[in-house]
């Protein structure tokens, strides 16, 4: 009675009633068995319990139907074509899988006792057609036979018609218009929508191309999203929890399926269009450009005195990186190296939380008990707390969020070596309270694991270790995957570390290293427009390991306001630099009344630089409209002196 109720919600017509768990087709049957044959098939119900089950059709050169996945049985251990070869000649042959260490033998089998099968079990059959003779786009005319021999079966209201051909699924929309059908697909999904929607078509896509924005759009529009193949628990659970009312699997037992909560699709965020993101660079001093600063920390011998300046801090425009080697704090603003009050520590990890104040490792390259120096904002007085994880594992890189100061606290992000969990080190009034653990992830920590905080609240952050990609954390939910494929040409993601999180002209946008690894270079994606690519922007440099043993590109991003803010970028070993990312026009920065050669400050150089200019020596950078101190239109030893007056602090 459940089946067949679950059978009645789901592939009736009302596309409102969704049953509690999505339907399980064995894919080819199962892996009990050679696949698509007699063994598969029975097992499938048998041992897994599935509501259907899903076979390959093709046609015999005596035009019989018979089920195999690919054109020969070569794989299988056979030697014929089945388009070439005769019923009896295909039925002669012998065929052996080892799946899972046990070896399974097995004979062919026909599509009439595939249909036999899904009669006597009462589950529904999911023909797939493949591009055999008389069933292709080109030509449908051994498809009649084939719809006949399911009606003759009484199967004409259960069985679905699956295949990637879209001129098939027309012509079987036209002639058999009360025949289920899905489209197979992938990623192709995405440009196929309209099509989908005009023939009444519901698509089944593989699994890892689509998301629950996927399921919704599908969804608005009348149709229901089948998957494929999903084989374990977990996936079970995240492509049910994204909405699909059928999955397709090999092994995952349905005595294992647990309730899916149903979806509120109005609070499913919509997909945005892309944003429009447009990039300036505000400066680079950077190995590329051939502007790196000299002594600017690098791991290449002789280039500098801090090897191990991994990790960097960024605030108003100051970099701060912990050279661990040497433990001294080095800052860097747009015009070099400056000097600063705090001390170093013997640890990698560096990081502000969201108040300012300025958190350090110091816990050495140990990885227990754990250690950290913070400075409040506005003090060079060092405050050490010490705490131990839930998890051991040794932690590189460190990130932070709220305020470790304050009464409400902030958090501590580490990611522990080897352990698939992120540890929340919870501090208050600068004492250690308790430390929080995530649920587990979809892939354990590393030395190169970090996390980036999405706003004040720890149940919410991106996790990344650098060969892993980064995915999306959300209150136990462990995994939706933001950056698609690596490589070394952006935008894909390289193996790098480095990212941010945050919000423009209303999209959540993420920032990943791109490019060649461990060089710098980024690219930002839309997380709101299916996590489609906006812009890239190219390396820093290129030393390599060598010169970044760090692998990470340090990324802070600061708004300016909802349609502008600043990026900033620090590469150990080939610089750093600072971006505007926005939408519209750009930010003008307000100017400063005497800052002539605009590096921020008034002083006796910029009455150099404007001697210079009314001189016609062409001084560069120059800002007019910041020596145009009077504001009379002209630049004249009337600035001059009005600039005089700014430094002397004369009204």
């Amino acid at each position: 009675m459940k089946k067949f109720l679950l059978l009645t919600l789901c592939l009736g017509a009302a596309m409102s009633a969704w049953a509690w768990k999505p339907l399980l087709v064995g894919h080819r049957g199962c892996n009990l068995g050679v696949e698509n044959t007699v063994q598969a098939y029975q097992n499938g119900v048998d041992v897994y319990g599935y509501d259907g089950l899903e076979c390959d059709v093709r046609v015999t050169s005596d035009g019989y139907y018979v089920i195999s996945h690919d054109e020969t049985t070569t794989r299988l251990g056979g030697n014929l074509t089945v388009a070439s070869a005769t019923l009896a000649q295909l039925q002669a042959e012998d065929y052996t899988q080892t799946r899972n260490g046990i070896t399974y033998t097995g004979k062919i089998c026909t599509v009439a006792e595939y249909l036999d099968i899904c009669v006597a079990k009462n589950v529904f059959p999911v023909i797939e057609l493949k591009w055999t003779t008389g069933i292709n786009n080109n030509d449908m005319s051994n498809f009649p036979g084939l719809a006949q021999l399911v009606i003759d079966k009484g199967l004409a209201d259960k069985a679905i018609f699956l295949t990637s051909m879209k001129q098939s699924l027309q012509y079987i929309r036209t002639n058999y218009p009360d025949f289920k059908c899905q489209w197979l697909c992938n990623a192709n999904w995405e440009s196929n929508v309209e099509w989908c929607q005009q023939w009444g078509l519901n698509p089944s896509i593989e699994a890892g191309c689509f998301d629950i924005h996927t399921v919704k759009r599908f969804h608005l529009l009348g149709l229901q999203c089948a998957m494929w193949t999903a084989d374990s628990k977990a996936n079970y659970e995240k492509y049910g929890n994204m909405g699909v009312y059928m999955i397709t699997t090999n092994s995952f037992n349905s005595a294992d399926a647990t309730d899916i909560p149903d979806i509120d699709w109005d609070a499913v965020e919509d997909v945005l269009d892309p944003l429009e993101l447009k990039c300036d660079t505000v400066f680079r001093h950077c190995r590329a450009d051939g502007t790196m600063p000299e002594g600017f920390p690098s791991g290449i011998e002789g280039e500098s005195t801090f090897k191990q300046a991994q990790q960097a801090a960024i605030k108003d425009g100051i970099f701060y990186t912990n050279d661990y080697s040497t433990k001294t704090v080095v800052s860097y603003d747009r015009n070099g190296r400056i000097d600063n009050p705090y001390q170093g520590t013997g640890s990698q990890g560096i990081c502000f939380d969201d108040a300012g104040n300025l958190i350090l490792r110091n816990d050495g390259l140990s990885n227990a008990p754990n250690k950290i120096r913070a400075y409040k904002n506005g003090s060079t007085e060092p405050v050490d707390i010490n705490f131990f994880l839930n998890h051991d594992g040794r932690v590189h890189f460190i990130t932070a969020s709220g305020d470790i100061f304050s009464e409400e606290g902030g958090y501590v992000y580490h990611f522990p070596n080897t352990q698939a969990y992120v540890d929340m080190v919870y501090i208050a009034n600068g004492e250690h309270v308790a430390t929080y653990s995530s649920s587990e992830l979809s892939f354990a920590g590393s030395t190169a694991g970090i996390v980036y905080p999405i706003g004040t609240d720890p149940w919410e952050f991106v996790y990344q270790v650098r060969n892993n990609g980064y995915n999306y954390y959300k209150d136990g939910d462990k995994g939706t995957y933001i950056t698609g494929s690596t490589g070394t040409t952006a935008p894909a993601r390289n193996s790098s570390c480095g990212g941010a999180y945050f919000v423009l002209a209303g999209h959540k946008l993420f920032i990943h290293s791109s490019g060649t690894n461990y060089n710098g270079g980024f690219t930002v994606k839309d997380m709101s427009a299916g996590c489609t690519s906006l812009l890239s922007v190219p390396v820093l440099g290129s030393g390599g390991y060598s010169a970044n043993p760090s692998v990470g590109a340090w990324f802070k991003v600061e708004p300016i306001d909802d349609n502008h803010c600043y990026v900033y970028e620090y590469c150990l070993g080939n610089g750093y630099a600072q971006y505007q990312l926005y939408v519209g026009d750009p930010y003008v920065e307000p100017g400063i009344p005497g800052d002539a050669n605009d590096d921020g400050a008034v002083n006796v150089q910029d009455v150099t630089t404007i001697i210079n200019y009314i001189l016609g020596n062409n001084p560069s950078p120059f800002n007019f409209d910041n020596a145009n101190v009077n504001g009379d239109a002209e630049v004249t030893v009337l600035d001059v002196t009005a600039i005089i007056n700014i430094i002397l602090g004369i009204e």
